[in-house]
């Protein structure tokens, strides 16, 4: 196994610190200490805890959309999108990519209370969007799913148990079927 670079040492030494620790926590101090450089050599690649939170609300992202890449990948059917946003979302339980979405979800929570520093993320999502919308089903349709995935989503993000487990999967399982026009 490669050892990994230097940014992803850092990004991934600032998550632990954020989840270990909470986000009050993540100083440059610590971020270094975590990930084994001096606060300088933190500094070279990361010059303020501001870029470093922007480094890693813009990796979540890309790892969301690493998923949904991988996702599409295996379905060219429309809604192929609209179910990849989903399944990203909501991966199988117990699996790495569940175990990925739950660490994204809490590092959004911890790091979202600043817009400005959510501007990747919110960039990325816009173009989400326009994609959805050639996603080969009805738009608006696609879109009540992408935002009753949302709230579902920010619901358990902030902890707030909206539905029931059995009531959750009949969700996401009738949100995916409306992704199959005719099978909704």
């Amino acid at each position: 196994m490669s050892k990994p670079d230097t940014k992803t040492r850092i990004l991934s030494a600032a998550e632990l610190v954020v989840l270990e620790r909470g986000v009050s926590a993540l100083t440059l101090d610590a971020v270094a200490e975590a990930a084994g450089l001096s606060k300088g050599g933190l500094i070279y690649h990361f010059d303020s805890k501001e870029a470093l939170i922007r480094a890693m609300i813009a990796r979540i992202g890309t790892c969301m959309q690493e998923r949904m890449d991988r996702l599409c990948a295996n379905d060219g059917r429309p809604g192929t999108w609209t179910r990849a946003y989903l399944d990203a979302a909501f991966p199988p339980p117990g699996t790495e990519d569940d175990k990925d979405a739950a660490r994204e979800a809490a590092l959004i929570a911890a790091l979202g209370n600043d817009p400005a520093l959510l501007a990747p993320y919110a960039t990325q999502y816009a173009g989400w969007v326009e994609q959805q919308k050639a996603d080969g089903i009805d738009p608006v349709l696609s879109a009540i799913i992408r935002l009753a995935a949302d709230g579902l989503w920010l619901n358990e993000v902030f902890g707030i148990r909206a539905v029931g487990e059995s009531d959750r999967a009949a969700l996401l399982q009738r949100l995916r079927a409306m992704t199959r026009p005719g099978d909704a």
